[in-house]
């Protein structure tokens, strides 16, 4: 479901458990296989400036000691590995507890001087929690001859946090991947998690390299920069204000009261013989007071208009209709049954639902005039992972192109070959441009257009690559559009907005964008 990691069982080849007294020695083939992993990762995020974390989960503490005197042996350790014991309950022993909690704080600070760590060594029962996302590799050491009971939830557990909370798990870009590391003891314990869970966990070749796609600023292509201004929203969600004369403007729904008897039989057949043999009559169930169903109409209306804080002034205008519109007659609310029954039906209460928020939809926002207010420099966007695909352009700053599709992809080659095209980028959420707008049923919404281009006159263009047109479209259109041109007039730099449909782009082998967009000039 990409709530959380991804877990993949790693396999040592070859690797056996050595008879030995010492932990370090027994494991030494996982424990070797652990960390080259670990290294592999914090060089693969040293752009993202973020470091990995090493979790070593030992069968007792007198192994936990020994496995940390070796860790902490080793060179690009040394200093680094936080030793945490354990008391016979699993509870973390009083002694380690304070620098265990501000350690798991600040472990994924990736500021030495916050936080020096890299590695933990503890025992698998820790019960501690941690709030950790940094966990790529846990090292779970469990000999064959271990009696004691582990929960296979319990060695997953201290690293299942997500890295990058934004992005999907992805095996092959080893994104959002936690590797467990350890001997057949331990696979037995993944083994029993996924019997119990009716899961299956891939496997991994402990030696395979980690394929960790990044996306950044290359530094010898600044002249590639764009800004992007910052324009304050034309569209704001304002303090709703309505009274009770907007309640005597809306159209009576005119529903008619039926003189029906309000109740219901049941009957009981004889499922062998097909004979009734029971029969019962009862009241219908019917809401005894009219305030809880004013009060849930009140609260639907409000929450589809996605207006907070009014229910107290909104509720009697609710009230109001109900007892004066929304029957064929005037009603009295509470002494008659066949009201409160009506106002059950689902019938009922989507109409006079779909009747306030369409006739009070547009003034729950106002438009104003936007004000420049800061610009995006592509040049300063941070690092990130990217799991989809990637094109090494020679125009975009970036040192690839993230495009989330083949017809991206497609346009991505096409701009960075066009003869007037300065530079390019990809406009992913990771910049920071969007343009609110409001949809096909009048919501508030942010859209993200697809590529910025800057063209050899100096001139902007934002496109839109559509693959399929979806019922926004046309408004995520007219949006933009006003966009470019608020742009343009405070800015006074061109800015233009054009969407290229794949059939069409499809269609012609184009040279330029001016060719594009002259071809396609009564489109989008």
């Amino acid at each position: 479901m990409n709530i959380v990691k991804l877990p993949l069982k790693g396999i040592v080849k070859g690797a056996e458990e050595i008879p030995s007294d010492k932990a370090d020695k027994r494991y030494g083939a996982w424990i070797d296989a652990g960390i080259r992993r670990w290294r592999e990762y914090k060089d693969k995020l040293k752009p993202l400036s973020k470091k990995p974390i090493l979790f070593f989960q030992c069968p007792e503490n007198k192994e936990a000691d020994e496995i940390f005197e070796y860790v902490n042996s080793i060179p690009d350790l040394k200093g680094k590995v936080l030793l945490i014991h354990t008391d016979s309950t699993g509870e973390v022993k009083k002694a380690d507890l304070p620098k265990a909690r501000e350690f798991a704080k600040t472990i994924d600070d990736s500021d030495p001087e916050k936080n020096p760590y890299e590695a933990i060594v503890s025992t698998l029962m820790l019960n501690e929690g941690w709030d950790v996302r940094n966990v790529n590799v846990i090292v779970g050491l469990r000999s064959y001859t271990s009696n004691r009971k582990i929960l296979p939830e319990q060695v997953l557990g201290r690293g299942l946090r997500k890295m990058f909370p934004d992005e999907d798990a992805n095996v092959k870009k080893s994104i959002n991947i936690l590797e467990v590391i350890g001997p057949p003891g331990l696979v037995d314990i993944i083994t029993e998690l996924e019997a119990q869970e009716g899961i299956k966990f891939e496997e991994f070749d402990t030696a395979k390299p980690i394929n960790l796609s990044t996306v950044s600023v290359d530094e010898n292509k600044l002249d590639k920069d764009i800004e992007i201004p910052i324009l304050s929203p034309r569209i704001f969600i304002r303090n709703f204000q309505i009274d009770a004369d907007e309640i005597d403007k809306l159209p009576s729904l005119a529903i008619p009261l039926e003189n029906k008897i309000l109740e219901m039989e049941y009957v009981a057949i004889d499922m062998l013989k097909g004979v009734e043999v029971l029969k019962r009559k009862w009241n219908l169930p019917v809401p005894q007071n009219s305030k809880s169903v004013i009060a849930y109409y009140t609260d639907q209306i409000l929450k589809q208009l996605k207006i907070s804080g009014a229910f107290d002034n909104f509720y009697p205008l609710v009230k109001k209709y109900v007892i004066e519109k929304l029957f064929d007659e005037k009603v009295d609310l509470d002494k008659d049954q066949r009201v409160l029954y009506k106002l059950s039906s689902p019938e009922v209460q989507e109409q006079l639902i779909k009747l306030f928020v369409d006739a009070f939809r547009d003034m729950s926002f106002v438009e104003r005039k936007p004000k420049r207010v800061d610009f995006i420099k592509l040049s300063d966007v941070k690092p990130f992972v990217w799991s989809k695909l990637l094109y090494p352009a020679n125009r975009c700053i970036f040192d690839n192109v993230p495009c989330d599709n083949d017809f991206e992809l497609a346009f991505t080659k096409f701009l960075d070959n066009a003869k007037d095209v300065k530079a390019f980028a990809k406009i992913i959420p990771k910049i920071g441009f969007y343009v609110e707008y409001r949809d096909s049923h009048g919501d508030m919404r942010l859209y993200y257009p697809d590529f910025v281009i800057l063209t050899d006159k100096n001139e902007h263009l934002i496109v839109e690559t559509k693959g399929r047109e979806d019922v926004d479209v046309a408004y995520k259109d007219k949006r933009i559009k006003l966009w470019c041109k608020d742009a343009s007039k405070l800015t006074k730099s061109k800015w233009s907005y054009k969407r290229i449909n794949q059939e069409d782009f499809e269609k012609y082998r184009f040279r330029s964008v001016n060719e594009l967009i002259s071809t396609f000039k009564n489109y989008g």
